[in-house]
């Protein structure tokens, strides 16, 4: 196979693969017994994931800034409005880090060797969200499929 008929497979099987997912998902739509039960299941994960959400994000990271900082960590991140902005509407790591850093350096008064040296790092490594939504991920399907699931193995999945 040459490269151009390898590029010509990988865009049809990309422009399909919405196609695929639309059928994957309807099929298991009309498997279900009881949609509003599911639904009800459904919401009450993306509660218990944006709370999760929500308290590491303005509780637990503010009082670990102010711990190790002794500073407001609320001004901190009204500083950091724009690339909060930012990645929310992208969400992505990446795109928000111009963004990031012109907020570090210019209304948090951060060196720029600090913030131009640790943010793609962090930006790769630190993906404690996806942590926390891939751990009640795990719990959620674990409940859906009616696991029990002991202390001991909640735990190991966090």
């Amino acid at each position: 196979m040459c490269r151009g008929e390898i590029y010509w497979a990988s865009r049809r099987g990309i422009r399909l693969s919405p196609v695929g997912v639309l059928f994957l998902v309807a099929s298991k739509i009309l498997e279900m017994k009881d949609l509003a039960v599911v639904a009800g299941q459904v919401g009450l994960y993306s509660v218990t994931v944006l709370t999760g959400i929500l308290l590491h994000g303005f509780i637990i990271l503010p009082l670990l800034y102010f711990a190790l900082v002794r500073k407001n960590p609320y001004s901190f991140l009204l500083n950091m409005g724009q690339a909060l902005a930012t990645a929310f509407g992208t969400a992505s790591s990446s795109a928000t880090l111009p963004v990031t850093i012109a907020c570090l350096e210019e209304r948090n008064n951060i060196d720029p060797r600090v913030a131009r040296f640790c943010l793609p790092i962090g930006a790769t490594i630190n993906m404690d969200g996806t942590a926390l939504y891939e751990a009640v991920a795990a719990i959620f399907i674990a409940q859906v499929r009616g696991v029990t699931l002991s202390i001991g193995s909640i735990i190991a999945i966090r």
